[in-house]
């Protein structure tokens, strides 16, 4: 539940630093941890399930 909290948040922030044209290096900066967020979140999701 956690991490999809935190994956939320990094959403809203991308919405809210694209909105109001952040440079763009930030912006290339959010989306590399938004998806990189997203991919660690989906393999322990994966790794989690196979243990059990």
């Amino acid at each position: 539940m956690t991490r999809l909290l935190a994956i939320a948040f990094l959403i809203a922030l991308s919405f809210v630093l694209i909105r109001y044209r952040t440079s763009e290096k930030l912006q290339k900066y959010l989306v590399v941890t938004l998806i990189s967020g997203f991919l660690l979140y989906t393999t322990t999701l994966m790794i989690t399930e196979l243990m059990r």
